[in-house]
């Protein structure tokens, strides 16, 4: 099976037989599935992914392919053949909602690496840590397929490489329509706020150990930008990710600005002038603090806010120079928050050397 690394939010992948199984975290698992201490000795070399701080780990995450010869008869309805990822063992604490959202994505983009055509998970509907990632399995598409006939665990699938509501909605997540209606947008971030709302666009320069999964929005798929950015994008539109020139980086603006990934809109509001409707609008999804929301408040008057579903981070980031030398942006002044074509956002997936085939369906 192929693994991703992951830079930011404490997210490492570690072997079984570095674990402590006597951590509390585990208790649970052992009460629900009495061969758990052994299967777990048996797993020594395999490797899962897990978040660990100062109070114990707080999410655990393993996964495993299974081809078109896996036997499936003790579900009572079976799954056909085909080549899927089983998400063997998955557990949050209760404080790691937005934690939730982050390990949702990880098992989605290891879908899509590994190239299967479903994802499925069994679980008991008992504990309330179980029943918060049922609600994430609803929310993320996963549906209820049958019931496993020996244990009654539950059993829900997720098909890979379909849309199954109308965009946005994270039941389709990480796959967008290949629409021709949608139109197509950059926006500019600051440096500051960049990497603390988008981890997973990290550039080189900077510490993974900066952003880690204390930091709440960073670990939400629905990402909240505030600011008085002067574009209209709509739901379903697609914002592509300009990382704005450092202060003190001593580079011309076209070769340390740079393009990071992109994302797909899911609610926009305007001209918002209460720091309380802000508040409630944003939730925990934005990186600034109160202090900071105030201060642009006093500033500007009112501020806009932009919510979205961030999607992918490019490998390869095309660079300012490139949007000047392929004519989207048309001078050093043009700033960077505008709309563009279509032709000028495959312009860029191009130069960022993204396989649009990999989500666009």
């Amino acid at each position: 099976m192929k693994l991703k690394s992951y830079d930011v939010l404490s997210v490492e992948q570690r072997k079984f037989s570095e674990l402590n199984l006597n951590d509390i975290f585990f208790d649970s698992l052992k009460d629900d599935y009495p061969g758990f201490s052994d299967w777990f000795s048996k797993k020594g070399n395999e490797t899962a992914f897990v978040v660990n701080n100062e109070n114990g780990i707080q999410a655990f995450l393993y996964m495993k392919i299974e081809n078109e010869y896996e036997d499936y008869s003790q579900f009572i309805t079976q799954l056909k053949p085909a080549k899927r990822l089983k998400v063997g063992t998955f557990k949050i604490t209760l404080n790691g909602h937005y934690l939730g959202e982050r390990f949702f994505r990880i098992i989605l983009e290891h879908a899509i690496m590994n190239n299967v055509e479903e994802v499925y998970v069994t679980i008991f509907p008992k504990r309330d840590e179980q029943k918060l990632l049922i609600n994430f399995m609803e929310l993320f598409g996963f549906e209820i397929f049958t019931k496993n006939r020996d244990t009654g665990e539950m059993v829900f699938v997720r098909k890979m490489k379909t849309i199954l509501e109308d965009e946005p909605s994270l039941k389709n997540y990480p796959y967008i329509t290949s629409s021709s209606e949608r139109s197509y947008y950059m926006l500019a971030i600051d440096t500051v706020y960049h990497t603390k709302l988008i981890p997973d666009s990290i550039i080189r320069e900077e510490n993974p150990n900066d952003f880690t999964s204390d930091i709440t929005a960073a670990n939400a798929i629905q990402k909240t930008y505030i600011g008085n950015y002067w574009i209209s994008p709509q739901p379903g539109d697609i914002i592509i990710y300009y990382r704005m020139k450092p202060a003190g980086d001593n580079r011309p603006a076209k070769y340390a600005a740079t393009l990071t990934g992109f994302g797909i809109v899911s609610e926009g509001h305007k001209n918002i002038s209460s720091y309380e409707k802000v508040n409630e609008l944003v939730s925990k999804r934005t990186v600034l603090t109160p202090k900071e929301i105030k201060e642009k408040l006093a500033l500007k008057k009112s501020v806009n806010i932009l919510k979205f579903f961030d999607e992918y981070s490019f490998k390869v980031r095309p660079i300012r120079n490139f949007l000047l030398e392929s004519g989207i942006l048309i001078s050093d002044r043009d700033y960077p928050s505008k709309k563009i074509s279509s032709e000028q956002f495959d312009m860029i997936l191009k130069e960022a050397m993204f396989n649009k085939n990999d989500i666009f369906i």
